[in-house]
């Protein structure tokens, strides 16, 4: 059973989506953009659906027409992103027809983590746990110390502490295991 896990890698996996033969090879955009179409849009799906449906609502993705990704995907990555703005070219395109203040609303945004809520409460010792371990000071992929201190002295936690503890809870679950796993099967 665990010989099956050995040969597993979910690096490879992800290469493979982000290297794929389909994708224009010079464009980093274009490479995430299908990477992102491959993995981060079916959850977003699933829970977009799911929600709509708890509240009774036949909701529509009019973006995920077909023949709108096929264009969308024929189009250079630097017409796309232009200037820091991802929806550059959708702007351009409704300029005449959306108010000007509709267009550059400030107010929308995502769904956010309430991350700083958890680091100043409950899950403060389990973050300076996790960032401080011997284990993720041993991966020398972050300044440990710097990270630490900012959360202690600075009460700093935004996106970049999130990330840097997603990916030492991913170096735990995906690279460690994995090596767990090899060494029950020698």
């Amino acid at each position: 059973r665990w010989e099956r896990l050995t040969d597993y890698s979910p690096y490879e996996t992800y290469e493979k989506l982000f290297m794929a033969n389909n994708v224009n090879e010079k464009s980093y955009f274009d490479r995430m953009t299908h990477f992102d179409f491959k993995t981060l849009l079916p959850a977003l799906l699933q829970v977009e659906d799911r929600m709509s449906m708890a509240h009774g609502l036949e909701s529509r993705v009019p973006f995920l027409d077909r023949k709108l990704v096929e264009f969308a995907a024929t189009v250079p990555a630097n017409v796309k992103f232009k200037g820091g703005n991802m929806k550059y070219l959708l702007r351009e395109g409704l300029k005449d027809y959306v108010p000007a203040e509709v267009m550059q609303r400030k107010d929308k945004m995502g769904f956010p983590t309430p991350f700083n809520l958890y680091v100043k409460n409950e899950a403060h010792n389990f973050v300076m746990d996790i960032l401080g371990s011997k284990k993720a000071k041993e991966r020398e992929l972050i300044d440990n110390s710097i990270v630490v201190n900012k959360i202690e002295k600075e009460g700093q936690y935004g996106r970049n502490i999130w990330g840097m503890f997603c990916l030492e809870l991913w170096q735990r679950n995906f690279h460690d295991k994995k090596n767990f796993y090899q060494s029950l099967v020698k």
